[in-house]
């Protein structure tokens, strides 16, 4: 009994922590006064906990406040340069790797290619993340002894309690415990998560996820995969692999060499299938009446890609057009499938892809009106190409609270 008693201490006292140190992130500058009445926390309690967050250095004093008619209150705000987190965005095409201070202000951006694991094997991909980090310090100019967590998502199956990816096809992983890797290398804690996973989180604390208690975030870019938020929670499912949407099965006919290489919808709808619409649409062909381009040859094969093909289809390209509709038509099946499966307030597209704005949405509209009777919005996400890199930041900035309340 004495042992359950002292546990459920602990537990009330980080719950009181938490809640002044995220009402003092959103709020401050505020008094303890301030606080006591914003939390419902008495005044002694608030008293203690301050001293605490104080101590652990996310807390700091700022001068005092007006006086109400006795000493003028002490005023007291979140000290996000405190320490900073580096963000890894981990791609199948791009690395992007941030460092930030404690409320996600990027400091230092690093994005270069990801390597061709087909080609120089998947410890490339491992390697080039490590020098990326390394050099996003190093051009910040932070002395590394105040970087104090590392936050990773990773394209594929990812067990957060472990940090480990047992299944990247983008990059070549298999059962990678990215998480020993990297704490080994920079001595720092590591948090690891799904990469859309993380942008989800990214999307409810920064973007449109904060007005919708029930969203799915859908990813499309090298794959297509989504974050799945309900009453406010992100759901995982019973082995990490909730969300993997470019595996749901669009077209009855689907019989994948190996169910480990990409899966139906994204071979179908990511961006290496709209490369090949584009390339097999433009390559070669005159653009014929295709707006402020008649008359003009289209770019070579190597050149196209799925910018080239949305902007031919915006400027009225009718090959174009019927390209993107085939695209949107299965983009549409599964987000009708996902907004019938789980019925969420809004469907948030970010990616690579999601950048055709209208050019795509439009049609995926549409088709789904045809297709669904359930129909959430459906809009791209508020932060853009982002959101991936502020995801993995934030998981290193949630390592950072929760080490520092449990005073670790």
């Amino acid at each position: 009994m004495a042992f359950t008693s002292l546990r459920n201490t602990a537990s009330v006292r980080r719950h009181n922590l938490s809640l002044l140190l995220d009402t003092i992130e959103a709020l401050g500058p505020i008094s303890r006064a301030g606080l006591s009445r914003v939390t419902g926390l008495s005044q002694p309690t608030v008293g203690a906990a301050i001293e605490a967050l104080i101590r652990s250095g996310l807390v700091r004093p700022v001068g005092t406040g007006e006086s109400s008619g006795g000493r003028p209150p002490t005023m007291l705000e979140f000290n996000a340069t405190h320490g900073f987190v580096v963000g890894i965005d981990l791609g199948g095409t791009n690395i992007k790797v941030g460092l930030t201070d404690l409320r996600g202000r990027v400091l230092c951006r690093i994005e270069e290619p990801t390597p061709k694991h087909q080609e120089l094997g998947p410890g490339a991909v491992t390697r080039a993340i490590f020098g990326a980090v390394e050099r996003a310090v190093d051009e910040a100019e932070v002395d590394w002894d105040k970087v104090l967590a590392i936050g990773v998502g990773a394209p594929g199956v990812t067990d957060p309690d472990t940090g480990t990816v047992s299944l990247a096809p983008a990059v070549g992983w298999e059962k990678t415990p990215v998480r020993s890797l990297l704490s080994q290398k920079f001595h720092i804690p590591v948090r690891v998560d799904n990469d859309v996973n993380a942008a989800a989180m990214a999307e409810q604390a920064f973007g449109y996820g904060r007005e919708y208690p029930s969203f799915v975030f859908v990813a499309i870019g090298t794959g297509i995969g989504a974050g799945v938020v309900i009453n406010s929670q992100l759901y995982r499912g019973a082995t990490c692999a909730a969300g993997e949407l470019g595996y749901m099965v669009i077209d009855h006919a689907w019989n994948p060499a190996s169910v480990r290489d990409f899966g139906c919808l994204e071979s179908m709808a990511a961006a290496p299938a709209i490369a090949r619409y584009a390339q097999r649409v433009l390559a070669g062909e005159s653009r014929g009446n295709a707006g402020p381009s008649h008359g003009t040859a289209s770019p070579s094969a190597t050149s196209v890609g799925p910018e080239e093909l949305f902007k031919a289809a915006e400027e009225g390209y009718e090959p174009a057009k019927q390209a993107v509709s085939q695209i949107a038509s299965y983009l549409a099946a599964a987000l009708t499938n996902v907004a019938v499966l789980l019925d969420p307030h809004a469907i948030i597209l970010g990616g690579g892809i999601s950048q055709a704005g209208d050019t795509l949405l439009n049609p995926v509209r549409e088709r789904m009106k045809q297709l669904s009777p359930v129909l959430p919005v459906i809009r791209v996400s508020a932060l853009g190409a982002d959101a991936g890199l502020l995801g993995a930041a934030a998981l290193g900035i949630r390592e950072v609270k929760e080490r520092s309340l449990s005073g670790e």
